[in-house]
């Protein structure tokens, strides 16, 4: 397809939930090409900033519109009217929850871009599971769960104790570790009840054997890390490792540090260990986030995501002055993304959990009082006001934050000095019912 009438590529995003905030997709779609038009899905918050957003950086540019849409269908039905108004050259997405419909659209239309089936693969843990069996991707034993019948026969195939997960969700929500029979008719029983929208339901759940992934002392991190890779029809550039903090709240992550302090050959057999899994899945065009269990047997899979990982996208910038975010967005366009650079600094992004349990935050420090104590803080989101509550079965984290320093052993030490000063204080509301399994203690 040519441009005739308009000489900038036409690149269509679609936002409203999850991933990059939808201003900041806006920007990184827009250094791609100054071309982009908007559906911004309204089911889980309105349209305005947004929409303000595009206005302020569209004026002057003809071909492009923004649109809104109540569900999904309606994003793939705008997006068909849209091309027939003004032919899209491509189609990006920053969300876990939109991957689908841009799938679908790239694949009507022909435009660069993942087969829906791939997709719907990555976003099935219990697909991913049954697709590494049948390839040989090294991965965790497990077992499907659809009914109640299943639960004796998972835990048969299984044993206990073992890790109860949906097969569709995001954001370690609903994960529960289960060392009963009891336990895990609770988890299964809470997870058909959940209202979040990190929780999608695809009819299955997982039981899997769990993997050391929580680290321990004296080590900072993890027994897991993150792969980070782009791929553009079907070549995959391996981008970065991330390095995880060690897991102190059951499987709630507690943050990332960049770049890997792992040796060169381990950082071979994560990639070698990823790129199984992305082609046993078939992904071939866009960004991939690989979470890898380092095991005394080897890598093993945890899961693949079609999207970059949650913060990557900054992080990779802050760390070595990669716009991830917009090389994501030219590739969409089927364009070739610049090759990723030599680090230029040491990054810790730190994600500060709720403990279990219900709270409510009485104090705490303002992000203004710790950017003026703190240069090396880069960016810092706190998740409540004074007086709010906090629990972990709508966020997992009080805060979210990222150091820059020279080294990696300094920007561990500067966030942990961030956290002691916003010094947040909780009361307990009262204790919940427990759900069955560990999530993680008080801090």
């Amino acid at each position: 397809m040519t441009t005739t009438a308009f000489e900038q590529p036409h690149l269509l995003l679609v936002a409203g939930v999850g991933g990059l905030s939808a201003v900041d997709a806006l920007g990184a779609a827009r250094r791609a090409t100054p071309r982009v038009s908007v559906v911004f899905v309204t089911a889980w918050g309105p349209a305005d900033a947004v929409r303000t957003a595009w206005e302020a950086a569209s004026s002057g540019t003809a071909g492009a519109e923004f649109l809104v849409a109540d569900d999904l269908d309606g994003v793939v039905s705008a997006a068909l009217a849209l091309h027939q108004r003004f032919p899209l050259h491509g189609v990006v997405t920053y969300s876990e929850l939109l991957l689908r419909p841009q799938a679908e659209i790239t694949a009507r239309l022909g435009l660069p871009g993942n087969r829906p089936e791939a997709v719907v693969t990555a976003q099935s843990k219990a697909l991913q599971r049954a697709t590494f069996a049948e390839h040989g991707v090294p991965s965790p034993r497990s077992a499907a769960i659809r009914t109640a019948a299943d639960l004796a026969p998972a835990m048969a195939a299984v044993g206990l104790p073992a890790v109860f997960k949906p097969s569709l969700g995001a954001g370690s929500q609903g994960v529960h570790r289960v060392s009963s029979q009891e336990e895990l008719a609770a988890a299964f029983e809470a997870a058909q009840d959940a209202d979040s929208p990190f929780i999608q339901d695809d009819g299955a759940f997982l039981l899997e054997e769990p993997m050391p992934v929580e680290g321990s002392a004296p080590s900072p991190y993890a027994d897991y890390v993150s792969v980070e890779s782009l791929i553009f029809h079907g070549e995959v550039e391996h981008l970065a490792v991330s390095d995880r903090l060690r897991l102190q709240h059951g499987y709630v992550e507690e943050g990332v540090v960049l770049p890997s302090q792992l040796d060169e050959a381990t950082h071979r057999s994560l990639y070698d260990c990823a790129e199984q899994a992305i082609s046993a899945i078939g992904l071939t065009h866009g960004a991939v986030h690989t979470e890898i269990a380092l095991t005394p047997d080897g890598p093993k899979v945890i899961e693949v995501n079609a999207r970059a990982g949650g913060p990557l996208p900054t992080l990779l910038n802050v760390v070595a002055g990669y716009d991830f975010a917009a090389e994501i967005a030219r590739v969409a366009l089927g364009l070739p993304a610049g090759p990723y650079p030599e680090p230029i600094a040491a990054i810790c992004f730190r994600l500060v959990p709720i403990p279990a349990g219900a709270w409510r935050v009485t104090a705490q420090r303002t992000a203004a009082e710790a950017h003026a104590e703190f240069p090396q803080l880069v960016r810092l989101g706190l998740r409540f006001r004074p007086g709010q509550e906090a629990r972990r079965d709508t966020t997992q984290h009080l805060a979210a934050f990222t150091v820059r320093a020279e080294t990696r052993d300094e920007a561990r030490a500067v966030a942990a000095a961030v956290e002691e000063y916003l010094d947040f204080r909780l009361e307990p509301i009262a204790e919940p019912a427990s759900a069955g399994g560990t999530q993680g203690g008080h801090r």
